[in-house]
């Protein structure tokens, strides 16, 4: 996950496209980026950031168009092809424009079967941003991106290595996070026994340089197939060039597809 609510202030807007360029470009590995709170004009300035090699799977969440939110997954089209790609709404009716338990947004999870196009290996990621109100909304929005996950593997093969991104405003323990743990699906990053790099455990900050919250994750699976190796994560820092370009720490995961 990379960010949230960033461009309130155009001034953090080359700051912002300096922290993704600068992480894509820090490894010789392919990258996908998974995003939150990205507006259609943001968007357009972070692949433009990013270059043209880059591209986008996600709708806004107000119309299934542009309006609204992304909760976008950002990949390099020279390194992967999309199979397979959705957008679902986290309600009782995934399928059509809707809020869900009690939400204060509409919300929403990004799918994509991806496959790299120089070994033919296929995974599966995703990426959601979930409600910041309801706690029911939050729990049960969860199991509808799992759901959908689920479904892509029963299509694309039970095999298939998962990687689920997202802002899921719960901290460790907390609601949703514990309903995905306890679904048995998925491990987070942090209790794969992977290498942690860098100091910063907390990954919400309000635009300060004080570290509030952990509520950013990426998990892989699905537990007990081996199909993703997670080798070192870290929580990066937010600030660049003495500017707060978020106010989220972007969570990076290094990682390999069996």
């Amino acid at each position: 996950t990379i960010f949230c609510s960033i461009w309130s202030d155009q001034c953090r807007m080359p700051h912002v496209q300096s922290l993704l360029s600068d992480t894509a470009a820090a490894t010789s590995n392919p990258t996908i980026i998974g995003l939150q709170e990205v507006l259609s004009n943001q968007l357009s300035d972070v692949k433009s950031g990013l270059g043209s090699s880059w591209a986008h799977l996600g709708v806004g969440r107000d119309d299934g168009v542009s309006s609204g939110e992304f909760s976008p997954l950002l990949y390099r089209t020279d390194v992967f092809r999309v199979l397979f790609s959705e957008t679902k709404w986290l309600s009782p009716t995934p399928d059509v424009v809707s809020f869900g338990w009690g939400a204060g947004s509409r919300r929403v999870v990004t799918l994509g079967v991806f496959e790299h196009i120089a070994t033919g290996k296929r995974f599966i990621a995703a990426n959601t941003h979930l409600d910041n109100v309801s706690s029911q909304a939050r729990s049960e929005g969860i199991k509808v991106a799992v759901s959908r996950i689920e479904a892509a593997q029963a299509l694309y093969g039970g095999s298939l290595g998962v990687v689920l991104t997202g802002d899921f405003n719960s901290e460790p323990g907390g609601d949703a996070y514990a309903t995905l743990k306890g679904l048995g699906y998925l491990t987070e990053v942090w209790e794969s026994g992977a290498t942690r790099l860098g100091t910063n455990q907390l990954t919400y900050t309000g635009f300060t340089t004080v570290g509030i919250s952990r509520i950013d994750y990426c998990w892989t699976g699905p537990v007990g197939a081996n199909a993703v190796t997670v080798q070192q994560f870290e929580i990066l820092g937010n600030v660049v060039d003495g500017v707060i370009a978020s106010d989220h720490r972007a969570v990076v995961t290094d990682l390999t597809i069996v």
